[in-house]
């Protein structure tokens, strides 16, 4: 039986039998794989809790016909953190989510996707508070929206591809047609948001910096309207429905941040 060495992030898993379970992860060089851990429910199991959710392991694999087998485990990372506040496990829930809707097998972006999910694990792990977390979150899906060829138009009309006058003074941000919008566009289309100047910046920052450097991005209204407009944005390019943005609206709520 062949066998090859991967890099994975455990997502989700179901039980298979008494002993063994299906682990669903995202690999480093082969996108979503999914692997039979047998025995892992067993208390003498080798593998142990390196078949949990959210694990970074280094991996021994043997080609199956339906299913690889897990033969190694090496944990990279834990993440240990994010499994122990709800307002982390959320968002990692969440990006977990994403990934299991829009990841494919043998995907040629799955070495910039699994590196993208391991920074976004590992930030919201180690940041001390939500808006911190919220940041990371955003920067994750603009980021995979970018590996997946959906990248968010922000310096030309996404519906008619010019400036909105010479600063391009955007106000609108249409989720469906993938950007901002020009004044006449936002006439011609359905369901826009309203944002400003801080909304594109906070995008632009958010593709090159997976930290939050100015105070303005703690404005916690400015963090979960724009987490909304990305929401519906990823909404309109998956035909199911996304489950996990309500615990993190849940928690919104229960902070009492508005949304936009």
């Amino acid at each position: 039986m062949p066998q090859y060495r991967t890099q994975a992030i455990n997502l989700k898993s179901y039980n298979l039998g008494e002993a063994d379970k299906i682990i669903v992860m995202y690999s480093k060089d082969h996108g979503i794989i999914k692997c039979v851990a047998k025995g892992v429910k067993k208390a003498k199991s080798s593998l142990g809790g390196r078949m949990q959710s959210f694990m970074a392991n280094n991996l021994l694999l043997a080609k199956g016909r339906n299913l690889d087998i897990v033969c190694q485990a090496e944990n990279i990372e834990s993440f240990h953190k994010l499994k122990t506040d709800y307002d982390k496990l959320s968002y990692a829930f969440y990006c977990a989510e994403l990934i299991n809707v829009f990841g494919t097998e043998n995907d040629s972006n799955s070495s910039r996707i699994y590196d993208i999910l391991f920074e976004t694990f590992k930030n919201i792990s180690i940041f001390d508070n939500s808006e911190e977390c919220m940041w990371t979150v955003l920067r994750f899906k603009l980021k995979l929206a970018e590996y997946l060829g959906y990248a968010v138009e922000l310096d030309n009309c996404a519906r008619c591809n010019r400036a909105e006058k010479k600063f391009r003074t955007y106000h609108f941000f249409c989720p469906e047609t993938g950007g901002v919008i020009c004044s006449e566009c936002f006439l011609k289309s359905h369901k826009t948001f309203e944002i400003d100047k801080r909304h594109i910046k906070l995008f632009r920052d958010a593709l090159c910096y997976d930290f939050p450097f100015e105070t303005e991005y703690t404005d916690k209204n400015l963090l979960f309207s724009s987490f909304n407009i990305l929401k519906e944005f990823i909404s309109q390019r998956s035909d199911k429905k996304l489950k996990t943005a309500e615990m993190i609206e849940f928690s919104c709520q229960n902070s009492k941040c508005n949304y936009g």
